[in-house]
């Protein structure tokens, strides 16, 4: 559990600088959907009575509860933006009409909600959740139904203010005034160029979120997920630091041999299959960084725990696919004290540890048969004994004045 919310974290802090937070979602759905008949109501009523006499109406305060009901629903991951956009009108309905009885549908105010909850509800469903191409005309006509929400609003603050225009006719004619119709079609303009706005937007959004995301699974898959993340967040992480890590080598036993009686097409299939297997196994472990030369697999991992249990996962996964093969692979560990950073120059980097550390986990790989993990006697020590080994002879490592100690992970 503990691991996949670590995964899930170190994801999630890439995914809201893309695509922004919960919260930002949230405060973005209620001002620019949830919240529009929210706020040009209460601007109408405001128009009609003091603020004060609005504030202390109750019918009010319910839709301040349905319309963020509505918001928080349509902020999360995939909803469904046609019976989500019903939240808030229904929540309101069903709240006031025991208070005011049918008189309820007899106010214009509540008649406006609900035709424009139908439309928004209907234009938003073409708009998510059918192929992209309607968005080039339904983001515009979208702005023109927001807008013309203003204007049926105003109508009814019209119809409000003038009792004596008791007909439909004389209510026309109240709109036909010139200054009425400038407020109505100046509305309406600005609504298109609003739509036409916002579709560029909308538009030039996802194209930088489509290539942000390809930008940033090519560094995860050149630098690893830790070094990506600590980018985002605190770049000063990525400079030379001494840490203690944990360093894994695998590879495979007689694969040069293997490739020279193999046909090319077939050794990259299976070396390919391997990676296929065997990073996953090791990825499921928080690995600081993965690198994958030739037949050959390298992992660090900030604790020899991580590090014990990904060599298990990943023996067994390499095992079951090198073996038809007549191949299998061997695996070391070591942990200690490495420089870790970004190496390279202006134009080359990638992020991985250097050391003695990193020399004699892999000195340690190349004296293990197929098959096996070794363990340093480091990290033998730091797990208190509590695994089940046997010891392996001292092995002589190239550079080594001393044989190394070294124990067999049963």
């Amino acid at each position: 559990m503990l691991k996949q919310l670590f995964r899930n974290s170190s994801q999630d802090v890439i995914e809201e600088r893309l695509n922004g937070s919960r919260w930002g979602a949230f405060v973005s759905e209620l001002l620019s959907n949830s919240g529009h008949f929210l706020i040009f109501n209460a601007l109408s009523e405001m128009a009609l009575m003091s603020w004060t006499d609005y504030l202390i109406h109750t019918g009010h305060y319910l839709i301040v509860g349905a319309m963020f009901a509505q918001a928080w629903y349509l902020s999360r991951p995939n909803p469904h933006r046609f019976w989500g956009n019903f939240i808030g009108p229904s929540i309101y309905t069903l709240s006031d009409l025991p208070l005011e009885g049918l008189e309820f549908f007899a106010e214009p105010n509540h008649l406006i909600l609900w035709c424009f909850a139908v439309m928004i509800a209907t234009s938003q469903f073409i708009r998510f959740h059918k192929p992209s191409q309607t968005a080039t005309w339904i983001i515009p006509l979208e702005s023109l139904t927001r807008t013309s929400m203003v204007i049926a609003l105003y109508g009814a603050l019209i119809y409000k203010s003038y009792p004596e225009a008791t007909g439909w006719e004389s209510f026309i004619n109240i709109l036909r005034i010139p200054h009425h119709q400038f407020i109505i079609q100046s509305t309406m303009v600005v609504g298109l160029l609003l739509g036409l706005q916002t579709l560029q937007v909308t538009s030039q959004r996802k194209k930088l979120q489509e290539t942000a995301g390809l930008l940033r699974n090519l560094a995860q898959w050149g630098m690893g997920n830790h070094a990506v993340k600590q980018a985002v967040i605190n770049p000063e992480e990525l400079g030379f630091r001494r840490r203690d890590r944990a360093i894994l080598f695998m590879d495979i036993r007689g694969f040069t041999h293997w490739c020279e009686e193999t046909s090319p097409d077939i050794v990259a299939a299976v070396l390919n299959s391997y990676y296929r297997t065997v990073e996953p196994a090791a990825a499921k472990f928080q690995p600081l960084r993965i690198t994958l030369t030739a037949d050959e697999i390298m992992a660090i991992y900030a604790t020899p725990q991580q590090a014990i249990a990904a060599a298990r996962a990943m023996q067994n996964a390499a095992e079951t696919l090198l073996a038809p093969h007549q191949l299998g692979a061997g695996c070391a560990l070591h942990y200690g004290s490495v420089i870790e950073g970004l190496f390279g120059s202006d134009r080359v980097r990638t992020y991985t540890a250097i050391g003695d550390v990193v020399n004699t986990a892999k000195r340690l790989e190349t004296a293990t048969p197929a098959g096996e993990i070794t363990l340093s006697d480091r990290i033998y020590q730091c797990m208190e004994e509590k695994l089940e080994v046997e010891p392996r002879e001292p092995i002589a490592a190239k550079g080594k004045t001393e044989p190394i100690a070294a124990w067999r992970l049963k």
